[in-house]
Order: C-alpha cells, then sequence, then structure tokens
C-alpha cells in the first residue's frame, strides 16, 4: 500500500488507543493532495478482509463525499475565523461570506485555507482500523459535525453503518465517524444476503413491472403515419403536460413538434436503419399556456412498424420557464460519433482523469499536486529533414509512424502522453522506473527503424529523451472557452531543458530521478557517471547521467 506522509506527533495527539491502524494514518488539509490512490488501495485492502470487494467503486464513492464535505466544510469554517478576526464581519450572514469565499477561492485556490489549516492542526485524518468490523475511522475537527454524516443513507444502502464514536479524551476538540460493516451482513459473505436472487423474470412479472415502470416515469406513446401525421398519443403525456385530454389538445402537441423532429426522425433515422429502429433522441418542444410559455425537453425512442407506422416511446427530461441550452437536442448517436471523432485529440491523461471525476460524483478538473516524472523526447534535426525531404517521402506519414510507436510504448509502461508539439512528445509517469525503462525501449525502437532507413537509403532519424522527477501542478490553463488541463512548473521546464542538451540517440536523466527509483529497483537498467551540466535559465548545476539498458 501507498504509505501517506504525516505529521505523526500531531496524529497520535488526536487518535486513540482504539484505532491501532493497518496502513499509516491519512492526514488531509486539501483537496489537491494526491490521497486518493492511496485511499482507494487501503480501502480495496479492507473490503478484501471484510469479504466484501465488490462493494470498492461504492465504498470509494462514499469515502471521496464523506472527505469532501468534510473538507469543505473545515475550510468554510477556517475562513469564517479569518473573516471574522480580520475584518469583523459578522459570520451570521451566510450569503456575504459565501460570496467571500468563493472569491478566495476563484483567486487563489484553497492553497491559503490549506495552508492556515497546517500551522493550526486544523486537519482530516482517515484511519483504518484493524478491528474486524470496522473500514474506516475519520477524525475530523469537531465544528464540521454536520458535514460528516450528510451520506448515512448511502453508507446504509451498501451495507455500513457511519456511526460518531465518543473519543477518548472528553474534551477533545475533534470527534470520530466510523464507518461499519451492518453486523448481520458481516455474519455472511455478500452474495448470501438476498438467497434466490437474482432471478429469472416470466413474461407476465415482466410485462407488470414494466407496466409500472412506464407510468411511474411519465413515459408516453406517440404514433406517427408514415407522413407524419399523429394518429394516436397517451392521455397520460397530455397529463403531464398539464393540458386538457381531448382532440384539441392533440393538435395543438402536434402542431408545435418541430420540423427537425420529422425530418431527423420519421424520414431520417427510421429509413436508413436496416430495422426502423431509433433511440434516444431529444427534441425540445415550446408550449404556450394560460400562465405563459414553458420548453420541455423529451427523450424519444422507437421504431416503423409493419404498417409503415412510426411507434415511439415519449420521456419528459426536463420541463423549463425559459429555454437553456443545458440539456442539449438530437440524437445521442451523433453525440457518440462526434465523440469518436474527438476523443483522439483530448489528452490520454484528461480522458482518464474525467472518468475518475464522474467515477467520484464530481463534475469538473480540479488541479492537484504530485510527484511525477517527466519525459521529453524529440526526434532530432526533424525540422531540416522536413526540408529537405517534402518531395521525396511522406512527412506526415513518417512522423505519425514514429509518434505512434512512442505512443504505444508509453502506455505500456503505465505513462500518458500530456502532448504532443509537433516532433516532440511530453508524456508523464507516477512510477520513475517505468519512466527509464519506457525511454530505453523507444530507443530500442528507433534503433530498429533506423537500420531499415539505413538499408533503404533514407535519411537516420535519432531519438533524444530528457527525464526529470519532482512535485508538479496538475490543473486548468486557458480560458473558460478553451482550456487545458496539463502539467506544469519547474520540473516540466528542467526536463524538456535535459532532452535538449541530451546526444543523440541516448537518454539523459536527473540525478533526481535516479534517487526516487530507489537502490532496489534499478534491474533492467545502468547508469554513467554522474555529471552536472549547467541548464539554461537555472542558477544552479544539474547532475545527470545516462541511462542504458543492462547487458547481460
Amino acid at each position: 500500500m501507498i504509505n501517506t506522509k504525516t505529521n505523526l506527533k500531531v496524529v497520535d495527539t488526536i487518535t486513540d488507543g482504539k484505532d491501532e491502524s493497518i496502513f499509516p494514518p491519512i492526514v488531509i488539509t486539501s483537496l489537491k493532495q494526491n490521497i486518493w490512490v492511496a485511499l482507494e488501495q487501503n480501502i480495496a485492502y479492507s473490503l478484501q478482509q471484510l469479504n466484501c470487494p465488490r462493494l470498492l467503486d461504492s465504498t470509494i464513492l462514499l469515502l471521496h463525499k464523506l472527505v469532501s464535505n468534510l473538507v469543505k466544510t473545515m475550510h468554510q469554517q477556517v475562513f469564517h475565523q479569518i473573516i471574522k478576526r480580520d475584518l469583523d464581519i459578522d459570520t451570521d450572514m451566510p450569503d456575504e461570506l459565501t460570496t467571500l469565499l468563493q472569491n478566495e477561492l476563484d483567486a487563489h485556490g484553497d492553497r491559503n485555507l490549506e495552508n492556515i489549516c497546517k500551522k493550526n492542526n486544523f486537519q482530516i485524518i482517515v484511519t483504518f482500523p484493524k478491528a474486524a468490523d470496522t473500514l474506516v475511522s475519520i477524525y475530523y475537527p469537531a465544528c464540521c459535525e454536520h458535514a460528516a454524516y450528510l451520506d448515512k443513507k448511502l453508507a446504509e444502502a451498501i451495507g455500513f453503518t457511519l456511526a460518531k464514536r465518543t473519543p477518548v479524551d472528553a474534551d477533545s476538540a475533534y470527534a470520530v465517524a466510523c464507518l461499519t460493516r451492518n453486523s448481520t451482513l458481516a455474519a455472511q459473505p455478500l452474495h448470501a444476503v438476498l438467497p434466490g436472487y437474482p432471478e429469472l423474470l416470466d413474461p407476465s412479472s415482466e410485462y407488470d413491472k414494466l407496466q409500472t415502470i412506464f407510468t411511474r416515469l411519465s413515459y408516453g406513446l406517440i404514433i406517427f403515419s408514415s407522413a407524419g401525421e399523429v394518429l394516436s398519443i397517451s392521455p397520460s403525456l397530455l397529463q403531464a403536460l398539464k393540458l386538457k385530454t381531448t382532440f384539441a389538445a392533440v393538435e395543438t402537441f402536434a402542431a408545435v413538434i418541430p420540423t427537425h423532429f420529422y425530418n431527423d426522425v420519421i424520414w431520417g433515422s427510421v429509413l436508413e436503419s436496416t430495422d426502423g429502429t431509433f433511440e434516444n433522441y431529444r427534441v425540445r418542444i415550446k408550449f404556450s399556456c394560460q400562465s405563459g410559455i414553458f420548453f420541455v425537453l423529451f427523450n424519444v425512442s422507437g421504431y416503423r412498424h409493419a404498417d409503415s407506422s412510426i411507434r415511439s416511446l415519449w420521456q419528459i427530461v426536463s420541463l423549463e420557464q425559459k429555454f437553456t441550452d443545458s440539456l442539449a437536442e438530437g440524437s445521442i448517436l451523433n453525440e457518440a460519433r462526434v465523440h469518436n471523432i474527438t476523443r483522439n485529440y483530448v489528452p490520454q491523461l484528461v480522458e482518464q482523469k474525467a472518468r475518475e471525476v464522474i467515477r467520484l460524483g464530481g463534475n469538473e478538473l480540479s488541479n492537484e499536486e504530485c510527484f511525477l516524472a517527466v519525459l521529453f523526447c524529440d526526434i532530432v534535426g526533424f525540422t531540416t529533414y522536413v526540408e529537405n525531404n517534402e518531395n521525396e517521402e511522406s512527412v506526415i506519414h513518417t512522423l505519425n509512424s514514429i509518434l505512434g510507436r512512442i505512443s504505444k510504448i508509453t502506455n505500456q509502461f503505465g505513462g500518458h502522453i500530456d502532448k504532443f508539439m509537433g516532433d516532440c512528445v511530453m508524456a508523464l509517469f507516477r512510477e520513475p522506473r517505468n519512466a527509464v525503462l519506457c525511454a530505453l525501449e523507444m530507443q530500442k525502437h528507433a534503433v530498429d527503424i533506423n537500420n531499415m532507413r539505413m538499408k533503404a537509403g533514407k535519411e537516420l532519424l535519432l531519438l533524444r529523451v530528457g527525464i526529470h522527477w519532482g512535485k508538479v501542478v496538475i490543473g486548468n490553463v486557458g480560458t473558460p472557452d478553451r482550456l487545458d488541463w496539463t502539467t506544469i512548473g519547474d520540473v516540466v521546464n528542467t526536463a524538456a531543458r535535459l532532452e535538449k542538451i541530451c546526444q543523440p540517440g541516448e537518454v539523459l536523466i536527473s540525478q533526481e530521478l535516479y534517487d526516487a527509483i530507489g537502490v532496489d529497483n534499478h534491474s533492467g537498467i545502468q547508469y554513467g557517471s554522474i555529471f552536472t551540466v549547467n541548464l539554461r535559465g537555472k542558477r544552479k548545476l544539474q547532475a545527470v547521467c545516462y541511462a542504458q539498458p543492462a547487458t547481460g
């Protein structure tokens, strides 16, 4: 498991003998800390011990919500105290305080609040006790009490009990929330809790359940002729829209269905599809009534029947008093096609991180600090090569062939391509040794390519690679309408400059990377002598060495 460094003196003061832990405590003062990997690994191990490994995803979501609520509340409390002390603003004015706090977060993130928390030992501490039925204990400032149990229902839904435990020290400024396995569920394996399940529904039972779902979710049927006329409609659909169930209301409804729906569905998707089906088409319809104008967004699926009529299922997605474009119209299939076109232009790390954020219940990429190996790989003299060979061979094909292989090798060693910059690649690795092994594999592949180019009488294309290790910030850079979620910091600049001074065909690494790999993990790699270089823009000399594959 990953050991998270903590202020052990402070932790020992807060925790007590009940919490003899399997892992070192995780101390949290900011959501930007790189704590989630450690938490996930520790949760996975603890769930295995509790015989419920299938609860991993739901438990991670629960812990993420618990920790996020507590940290945000802790920051609010700290900010309120500062405002009261420094500006003498009444903390009973929530709207003004919320605005001020948001201004602070917009301007500086939570960096200032985190520093104050650290100075004053204001923190959230997560421990994994050895107790047989307890998954996790969370120590939090007592003033955050109301945020600790917001997710009790989620805990109960997945078979846990979230309850407060009284600290040993009655005067402690900290409280403890414990997540324990439900005693009934803990006594038996997860698959034995509901004997006889899952079951296969018989047709009659399936029909009854579908009918109930159909009614509860306000689905409605509309049958169109092949010419687009409304032949029949569910009264329940009209009732959901607060329209009278009359023929006049049906005509009103039919008249406001937009033309693009008929173009896309009635005469489009249904005719194009081999089986005449369409799914998840969204259409927004404007209605007028005595109380004013409102918009309804529908999700529509259906098929072309044997008699050429179009039978469609309508579900209300959103009712809006004014038009908004927060929920888009059109076919979800079309959105998927757009995604398939654009996804290759999105950095791998962004897509992976976005999926992780969604899995944890979030909706935006936030800045984070972590230790990474940053690798720059460049094709030596490629600009000159382009000038000399524009008419001789496909330059783009050659470049993509090399970059494609570099990308594949990067993935193979657990790295992520942050960006392509012409003939240069920037890649990120959480494991320092993997970065070096990846670079050596790149150079090995380059040798193979150049052997073939030499036999064909073509110009050699050598690679040079520079790698540095250290603490970076991964965050949003740009404007709201054009953002990059990328890695910034001195580590990135140093890695780029190491690549520039590297000898063609070699891998140049910093001593920081060498030290981070650790004495026991250097197998498969051999190193040249350590020497120092003067990098552009750096006052201190940088210690470096060349890395090569281990012989024998």
